[in-house]
């Protein structure tokens, strides 16, 4: 009786231990490891008198430290025209060092509207963690091809491109 007593109180004992080694090991694991996020982008250019408009919210899922997938959908608009695009993409995140982590997307954007367009190509940026679920993030330059895609300009090319045209800036939270 007493060996059958022992036996339940050491398993319940080792059962609870496990439990907590696990919650412990759960809480070591960073907020941007796994999860949603949602954010996204806004932003002004005055050129020539004229005044352009962008807003782009952007949501995704962060599989482990190295792989996510995500997508946006915004608007560009002016006096002159409005512009809706869709763009998914997906993110490997090839640096991750304490609140930094350099990524690279692969996506594919749509664009329809006053103008219209698409564009396949990788786009690289860097994510800076400034609170436990809040990321600021940045976007330059572009490799692929387009086709009057509306921030690449009339007509088709592929190339590298690096202007303030695909410098991108944005904060999001993660849950």
């Amino acid at each position: 009786m007493k060996k059958s007593l022992f036996s339940v109180l050491a398993a319940a004992l080792l059962l609870a231990a496990s439990g907590v080694v696990a919650q412990e090991q759960k809480k070591a694991v960073a907020p941007e490891d796994k999860g949603w996020w949602i954010g996204g982008e806004i932003g002004y250019w005055h050129e020539d008198g004229m005044n352009t408009f962008a807003l782009e919210p952007e949501f995704g899922y962060d599989f482990n430290r190295r792989w996510s997938v995500g997508g946006s959908v915004g608007v560009v608009a002016s006096e002159d025209f409005v512009v809706c695009g869709i763009a998914p993409y997906a993110r490997w995140k090839f640096y991750n060092k304490g609140r930094l982590t350099l990524f690279l997307d692969g996506s594919a954007a749509v664009a329809c509207g006053d103008m219209t367009g698409f564009r396949v190509g990788l786009q690289p940026g860097l994510k800076l963690r400034i609170a436990d679920r809040f990321h600021f993030l940045t976007r330059i330059g572009f490799l692929g091809y387009c086709s009057e895609f509306y921030s690449g300009g009339d007509g088709d090319g592929f190339g590298l491109r690096f202007s303030s045209a695909d410098l991108k800036f944005g904060f999001y939270y993660t849950f």
